[in-house]
C-alpha cells in the first residue's frame, strides 16, 4: 500500500495547504481525490490507501495540513484511532470521519466526537456535491481559526 496521488504536492514546501483522503479502497480514494481536486481551490490534495504511510505525511507536514478525510474501517490503524494522532499532533487540523457502518453508538466514536478528535462525520453512501460542501465548511472554519 503506498501513496495513492501526491499529484505534485511538495513535501518540503512551507506555504501548501494539504487536505489528504485515507481510505484503504484504492478506487475510493480516488473518486474523492478527483472530486476535491476539481471543486475545491487553494489546496493540494493528496490520497492514501494505507493509513499509517498517511500518518508519517502528516507528521513531517504537520503545519501545513488542513484537513484529513478517513474512513474508519481500514486494517493496521483505523480512522477514529489516525485522527486521534492527528489532532494530538495539531488540534488546529479539522477532521472527517467517514464510514459505511452506523456508527453512533459505538462508545469509542462518542467519546472521539465529545472530545474534538472528529470534527464531521459523514455517513456512505453520499454523493460528491455532499462530500465538497462538507469539505468546503471545514477548511473555511480552519481559515478563520486564529488560535487562542
Amino acid at each position: 500500500m503506498t501513496i495513492l496521488s501526491p499529484r505534485g504536492l511538495d513535501s518540503t514546501s512551507t506555504d501548501n495547504k494539504i487536505l489528504s483522503v485515507v481510505d484503504d479502497e484504492s478506487d475510493i480514494a480516488n473518486l474523492f481525490n478527483d472530486a476535491l481536486r476539481k471543486t475545491i481551490y487553494g489546496v493540494s490534495v493528496v490520497s492514501f490507501n494505507d493509513s499509517v504511510l498517511a500518518f508519517e505525511h502528516f507528521k513531517k507536514n504537520k503545519t501545513n495540513y488542513q484537513l484529513v478525510i478517513t474512513d474508519w474501517r481500514m486494517p493496521n490503524l483505523n480512522g477514529l484511532e489516525l485522527l486521534k494522532k492527528v489532532k494530538k499532533i495539531n488540534p488546529n487540523v479539522r477532521t472527517i470521519l467517514i464510514s459505511a457502518i452506523e456508527v453512533e453508538n459505538e462508545s469509542n466514536f462518542k467519546k472521539l466526537l465529545e472530545g474534538g478528535f472528529i470534527d464531521k462525520f459523514v455517513q456512505k453512501p453520499m454523493t460528491m456535491n455532499y462530500l465538497c460542501r462538507e469539505v468546503e465548511n471545514q477548511l473555511q472554519v480552519s481559515t478563520s481559526y486564529k488560535g487562542p
